[in-house]
């Protein structure tokens, strides 16, 4: 099991709006081969130094390996990623993606 995160950085401009979209892009997400849950966590952005005036949210994909995710990189990732900047424009949010790998002896996590 691996983890796919994205971190966004929304204007206050269209938090609303992209709030109102972003549970089915998740949805679309889930139907990609190998992702098996997902969690949508709101950040602070002054425990980040951020500007108050954004709204910071971390989504986190379960996936089940790293081919999984290496097919959702090669594959459909540049058309889900579109979509945000078709209907926000990249100058009112910002994503920055990182994946994380579970260490041994750090807790189990059955998948």
């Amino acid at each position: 099991m691996i983890i796919y995160e994205v971190n966004l950085e929304v204007d206050e401009s269209i938090k609303f709006k992209y709030a109102g979209w972003l549970p089915s892009h998740i949805e679309k997400m889930m139907t990609m081969p190998g992702f098996m849950n997902a969690y949508w966590f709101f950040r602070e952005p002054q425990f980040e130094g951020k500007d108050p005036k954004k709204t910071l949210w971390t989504i986190q994909y379960f996936l089940k390996d790293q081919e999984s995710l290496d097919q959702y990189l090669n594959g459909k990732a540049k058309e889900m990623r579109q979509e945000a900047l078709d209907l926000f424009g990249s100058e009112h949010f910002k994503a920055e993606r990182r994946v994380l790998y579970p260490l041994a002896g750090a807790g189990e996590v059955n998948t």
